[in-house]
């Protein structure tokens, strides 16, 4: 069950339940962060249908502090009558106390999630990028100040963003080919690097530095000012911090390294090593993430602010961590069942896909081998 078929699901039971066409209905996406217990994901349809079927209630009942919970119990018991007649595929739905739905996936959708997380493109964005042109991106050492290259990342970001969410058919995006983690500004000859910029880039690399400029909020940010221990906004030769470690302080390298280990470790499934071990504690949290990628992607594409992408994927890679690193995990495969099994082999998969898009759209590499 991907959002957006669980967002249309949703849109189709409000129309049926208040007789709309379903062009009035309100675009809301399922958040898998907003539900309720064990719950896969919630939506805030209820409440932002209220003000469009107020006049569709009887008298008195679409208003006071529970008219929310009447539109969402009616778009509830729409959904279970869809679900009784063969229209719909859930476990469960509940309507809570915020006039909120949450929504319990089956086993099926579950894995069915996780294996189409895989194709990135397709899964953030809804359609495959497969047309012809030239994504946006800058040769930032070109640029004089540190401040001039940080301001054409993020346009760079900005665009990319709107390329893949936009109307048109994007062109081809990450393929499966091999990356390297080789920097032309860490490898190459850095006599010729002599603008602030340049300097910056020679001392961090380009991936590190797309990443430090994309990762904070405000557009002129004070030359001190950081985003974490060691993290300066505006890394300089002077002063890289962090951003110059191959460790999990910089950012950059953890989401990178994160998406090397999720190929590495499907390509040695694939050539016979056992798959790892499921860790039942922290899946749900990982296909949680995963399933809020494409709002999340959609909100920085409308707000223009790459950061909510970078911060994304960063709290998807350290999900992706705690998930492989979980001492809890089936020590064996005779220890597995056969759940555990599928979605010890799919999650590495679907965490690669997410984080090979969402590094691409930053303009950043995602190298594919440890």
């Amino acid at each position: 069950m991907t959002p957006r078929r669980l967002e249309a699901l949703l849109r189709e039971a409000a129309a049926r339940a208040f007789d709309l066409p379903p062009e009035e209905v309100p675009f809301v996406w399922p958040r898998h962060d907003q539900a309720d217990g064990t719950a896969d994901a919630a939506t805030a349809l209820a409440p932002r249908l209220v003000g469009q079927v107020a006049a569709r209630l009887p008298p008195g009942e679409g208003r006071g502090r529970r008219h929310h919970l009447l539109v969402s119990g009616r778009v509830a018991a729409q959904l279970q009558s869809m679900r009784e007649a063969g229209l719909a595929d859930f476990a469960q739905v509940v309507a809570d106390g915020r006039g909120f739905l949450n929504i319990t996936f089956t086993g099926d959708q579950r894995d069915a999630l996780v294996a189409e997380a895989s194709d990135g493109p397709l899964f953030l964005t809804g359609r495959d990028w497969d047309g012809a042109g030239e994504w946006p991106r800058t040769a930032l050492h070109d640029a004089g100040p540190v401040a001039q290259a940080r301001r054409l990342a993020r346009a760079d970001a900005r665009g990319r963003i709107a390329l893949a969410t936009g109307p048109l058919i994007p062109p081809p995006g990450p393929g499966d080919a091999d990356v390297s983690w080789r920097d032309p500004y860490l490898d190459g000859d850095r006599s010729g690097l002599v603008t602030p910029a340049a300097r910056a880039l020679g001392a961090v690399g380009e991936d590190s530095a797309r990443v430090a400029f994309c990762r904070s909020v405000p557009e002129r940010p004070r030359a001190t000012e950081t985003t974490g221990r060691d993290l300066p906004v505006l890394p300089s030769a002077e002063y890289p911090g962090a951003w110059t470690r191959l460790t999990d302080a910089n950012p950059a390298f953890r989401l990178r390294h994160a998406h090397a280990h999720a190929v590495t470790s499907g390509r040695w499934t694939a050539e016979g090593a056992p798959p790892p071990a499921a860790c039942p504690a922290h899946t749900a949290a990982v296909r949680g993430l995963l399933f809020d990628g494409p709002g999340v992607l959609d909100t920085a594409a409308r707000r223009e602010e790459p950061h909510i992408l970078v911060r994304y994927l960063e709290a998807l890679a350290s999900a992706y961590d705690e998930w492989r690193t979980c001492p809890h995990a089936a020590a064996g495969p005779a220890e597995r069942t056969t759940s555990d099994t599928v979605t010890a082999t799919a999650l590495p998969a679907a965490v690669a896909g997410v984080l090979r898009t969402g590094l691409f759209l930053l303009g950043v590499s995602a190298p594919t081998r440890l």
